[in-house]
């Protein structure tokens, strides 16, 4: 067995791989998403730390070469993070936000609460079904149904999960959530929940190359952090479920 010392990557190693995954990550899924993937993946995979060199390596390009713009980028990187509480729990992406927080400035820390506001209740629970239902869509009753005697699950779901977190796309886009979503799935090697947000992100219209492209990029990350994602179907197998 590995010890912790031989998960240990070199800075040369860590922007070899950045820099890889920008260049590998599909074009047709949109700008500003590669390092969505790349902090949902390496948190998932359980190299938080590595956090803050995806931070300090986007913040020396020149579109972050202002507090403002790099304010605006700690939103995304942290919102992705905490819509990764949903897919792999809190503690790991706090360890990263820890570490992105130590090697941020003064100047570009972002004060703002996003969910200063959020209230339970019957607004929220119907915004998580309409985006539970834009995933899902004719395979609701076969998700919902699991959940049938394990209440406090589909509890979970619908008030925390979709409602709180995953429905609100106030920060990232829809695109944004549901790569995040898979990414932090697919690095877990879970099989079904992989197929369901493979499914997704097709519905959500990205192309099934791009998707396969994304599927790529995980995997870049996998072998990177010597974890396995050998159980999960590839997008070509759920495409007659799209």
């Amino acid at each position: 067995m590995a010890s912790f010392e031989d998960t240990q990557k070199t800075s040369k190693e860590i922007q070899e791989l950045l820099e890889t995954l920008e260049k590998e990550f599909p074009r047709g899924v949109g700008d500003e998403k590669w390092y969505l993937l790349a902090v949902s993946a390496l948190t998932g995979a359980g190299m938080t730390e590595i956090s803050a060199d995806v931070y300090t390596y986007l913040i020396n390009q020149t579109q972050y070469s202002t507090a403002e713009s790099r304010k605006g980028l700690i939103r995304r990187l942290r919102e992705a993070l905490i819509k990764l509480v949903a897919i792999v729990g809190v503690c790991r992406p706090l360890e990263a936000i820890f570490s992105i927080d130590a090697v941020q400035m003064e100047e570009d820390k972002d004060f703002s609460f996003s969910r200063e506001n959020w209230k339970s209740g019957a607004e929220n629970i119907a915004r998580g079904a309409a985006w539970e239902q834009r995933i899902y869509q004719s395979n609701i009753d076969e998700y919902d149904n699991k959940l049938v005697a394990h209440k406090d699950f589909a509890w979970i779901g619908s008030e925390i999960v979709y409602g709180l977190l995953l429905s609100d796309h106030t920060i990232l886009s829809d695109v944004d959530t549901e790569l995040v979503v898979l990414t932090g799935i697919m690095i877990q090697n879970l099989k079904n929940e992989t197929h369901w947000h493979l499914r997704g992100m097709r519905r959500l219209g990205v192309s099934l190359n791009d998707v396969e492209g994304i599927h790529k990029c995980i995997e870049l990350i996998a072998n990177f952090a010597g974890v396995k994602v050998n159980r999960v179907p590839r997008v070509s197998d759920i495409e007659h479920e799209v």
